[in-house]
């Protein structure tokens, strides 16, 4: 049997399939199939063709809130078996190790310290949180749709994120001795970099929730309509899709906090590679929508693209 990282062939196929088929969209759309069209876009910019047979496997883009109770609780639940193994001095559930072998694979290694695991963990859980809390109590969505895919990919994500992180870490490698010290002298001025960069995303990706929430509420906080309008402040200002933005911003901390590993840079790949692509078909929505469209604004990375 091969032993294989399958984490991160998995996350490197989904990147590689985000960068083919998002080159083709961005290029040669038109002729491409209405099958693919269909499946690669999603809300707003949905395609709108008369030929919609994947319809019947398309569910409201609200349920996007779903995968966040599930990446919420289980950040959650792996950030407090961490807890235990490096401050109770717990062992891992051998399944839980086994279950890493299968996915990180048997000859795996510790390649980050206790102390940046558990700081990215703590990352990950805060996002993942909230992110649960703007998707249930500040979104305001329309009735558009995604593809079923989608839906799933986003459970797969915020799974194998995690994954990535904990296969190789201390204390959570076969065959490797599993009493773990916590040395908060290791934190070093990378990893205050990383933690002051992600704090300051999550603060600007919650902003421009409320800014695009306000947008469909009157004076009163009243939703009043479901409908698209051009958004001003905050991020607004420089791109298109701040939100977008901010998701890179914050896998790229934790890949400063986490630069010793393998396995978690093939993750922020994914991330930067389907943020872009989400944020150029958003960008090109808005242009052609609103006329009147800031033309200073670029897609999703500021005065570049």
């Amino acid at each position: 049997m091969l032993d294989l990282n399958l984490l991160k062939i998995g996350f490197a196929l989904l990147t590689l399939v985000m960068i083919v088929l998002g080159s083709l969209m961005n290029t040669v759309e038109k002729r491409l199939p209405s099958f693919v069209k269909q499946t690669f876009r999603y809300g707003r910019f949905a395609y709108q063709g008369n030929d919609t047979f994947l319809k019947p496997i398309e569910v409201p883009k609200r349920w996007f809130r779903h995968f966040y109770v599930f990446g919420a609780f289980f950040t959650s639940l792996i950030f407090v078996v961490v807890l235990g193994v490096y401050v109770f001095h717990g062992k891992p559930h051998p399944l839980l190790l086994a279950l890493l072998d299968l996915l990180g694979s048997t000859s795996r290694r510790a390649n980050v310290s206790p102390t940046s695991v558990l700081l990215a963990l703590f990352l990950l859980t805060l996002q993942s949180w909230h992110r649960f809390y703007e998707t249930w109590f500040i979104s305001i969505y329309s009735n558009s749709y995604i593809n079923i895919y989608h839906y799933i990919i986003g459970y797969g994500h915020y799974f194998g994120s995690v994954m990535a992180v904990l296969c190789e870490s201390p204390g959570f490698i076969n065959n490797q001795e599993q009493r773990v010290q916590l040395h908060f002298g290791d934190i070093s001025f990378l990893e205050v970099i990383g933690v002051t960069m992600f704090l300051w995303a999550c603060y600007n990706q919650y902003r421009s929730a409320i800014i695009l929430a306000n947008l469909r509420k009157n004076k009163n906080g009243q939703v009043v309509t479901t409908k698209h309008s051009i958004p001003y402040g905050g991020w607004f200002e420089l791109v298109s899709s701040p939100h977008f933005l901010a998701e890179i911003l914050m896998y790229m901390a934790i890949s400063i906090i986490l630069r010793a590993a393998n396995t978690w840079h093939v993750v922020f790949l994914w991330v930067l590679s389907n943020q872009v692509e989400s944020g150029l078909l958003s960008h090109w929505w808005y242009k052609a929508t609103f006329p009147n469209y800031p033309k200073e604004r670029k897609a999703v990375i500021p005065y570049v693209l």
